[in-house]
């Protein structure tokens, strides 16, 4: 009689006529990963697309047929692998189709894969580089001086009573200064008086004339012409390829509270942030037009785009999925740019009205290869967000709204003027400013 110990447990050592299974190796389980890409690599459909494979999705709704697989760095273009940062059925079903393909050696297991394509790396111009940065604060007062020239000033009316307002040019000029200086107002007075003793300003303005001008809200559209003027140099560099990024970025107004914990941790913050929208030129990073908002992203890229088309020759226009929209597509193919913005997982396909959008669809699906090719030179614009936080501060000082926009645009205005000292220095461009801008 065998004795019971717990449900589903007996004591064999009673009765001797119960045969105790052998010792067998441990054999893990089956993953439900693993188990839906054995399904996916038995329905087939996967091919081989250079270094890298073409996996359909195992949802027959999915809005994304295919996905792109990469067994030798085990990447995938799903956004469960966006999520988890591993391997995913996707990944899986490639090494079952592999090995039901023969690539797999029988004796040794080893997966006969395509050579590992060799990683593109871009090499840096040291002496340029070294050049431009060394030379930076000296160049940069007279490059924003000669930039300043360009604002045309609005004529005092004759006998208006009152102290005479600083010129625009020099309110531009002053408050410029500042915030290159990463100073406060009162302790970036040794720079204003540096200025005036290279003839930049007229007379050493006193702080407080320079904290009303930075709210001057009629500074803030002279302001915006400005960075439009000084990508101008850069034009024909950027004109080569033609690839342009769209993106924004939160400007903190305390340097205690971080953009990145509000907009990911969903910290609660009294304090707004300020929003910067841009695009950008993905060769040399120059800011080609800007908006500060509060608004969302999606709207901010139609504004944006005739004012980057008119200096520059636009011919591909990268953003990510937040910009999606038929109207930013018609407003990119209509300033002559390809858009490329990756679709979002509940986009219809071929059955949207709009030409552009279907145009795209059939890229995006059919030759995802190609389409990301050229969207992840979106990645430029992420450098330009690093570049002006890291020279100019990821916060602002001031507290009026107002006063906020203009110091971010400053920021924008002295990014650009870095980027054409960096330029000079390699490929020799000769500078002008040879527009107006309008007070």
């Amino acid at each position: 009689m065998v004795k019971r110990l717990a449900p589903g447990l007996f004591d064999v050592h009673h009765n001797p006529m119960v045969a105790v299974p052998a010792p067998t190796e441990f054999q893990p389980l089956t993953t439900t990963r693993e188990e839906r890409g054995r399904q996916i690599a038995k329905l087939g459909g996967i091919r081989q697309l250079g270094a890298r494979y073409v996996v359909p999705s195992q949802s027959a709704n999915a809005n994304v047929p295919t996905y792109l697989v990469d067994i030798v760095e085990e990447t995938c273009t799903c956004p469960d692998f966006e999520t988890r940062r591993q391997r995913c059925k996707h990944v899986e079903a490639t090494y079952f189709w592999l090995a039901m393909e023969g690539a797999v050696n029988a004796e040794t297991g080893e997966i006969t894969l395509p050579p590992k394509e060799k990683r593109k790396t871009y090499k840096q111009d040291w002496r340029a580089y070294n050049a431009a940065q060394t030379s930076e604060t000296e160049r940069i007062p007279y490059l924003l001086y000669w930039l300043c020239q360009t604002i045309d000033e609005e004529e005092r009316p004759a006998g208006k009573p009152g102290r005479k307002p600083i010129p625009r040019r020099e309110a531009i000029y002053a408050i410029a200064t500042k915030v290159y200086s990463l100073l406060s107002t009162r302790r970036a007075e040794g720079a204003i008086k540096t200025a005036f003793a290279r003839g930049h300003l007229s007379r050493v303005w006193d702080h407080n004339t320079i904290i009303r001008a930075l709210a001057d809200e009629d500074l803030t559209e002279i302001l915006v012409r400005l960075i439009e003027e000084s990508s101008a140099p850069l034009a024909a560099i950027e004109g080569v390829r033609g690839q342009y990024a769209a993106d924004s970025t939160g400007i903190g107004t305390v340097t205690y509270v971080r953009h990145f914990d509000v907009k990911h941790r969903k910290m609660k913050c009294e304090h707004p942030f300020v929003k910067l929208h841009f695009i950008c030129g993905t060769a040399t990073h120059v800011i080609c037009a800007v908006k500060v908002s509060k608004r969302g992203d999606c709207p901010m890229l139609k504004e944006m785009i005739p004012m980057a088309g008119r200096l520059h020759d636009m011919k591909q226009i990268s953003a990510d999925k937040a910009y999606l929209a038929k109207y930013n597509l018609a407003a990119i193919v209509e300033a002559g740019a390809e858009p490329f913005i990756p679709f979002k997982d509940n986009s219809v396909g071929m059955t949207s009205k709009s030409p552009h959008w279907r145009k795209m669809w059939a890229l995006f699906t059919l030759k995802a290869e190609e389409f990301y090719a050229s969207y992840h030179m979106r990645s430029n614009a992420e450098s330009v967000v690093s570049m002006v936080k890291r020279n100019f501060g990821g916060s602002v000082r001031t507290k009026v709204a107002s006063a906020q926009v203009n110091e971010i645009l400053c920021k924008c205005l002295l990014h650009n003027l870095t980027r054409i000292i960096h330029m000079v220095e390699e490929f020799g461009i000769e500078i002008s400013f040879p527009t107006v801008v309008k007070a």
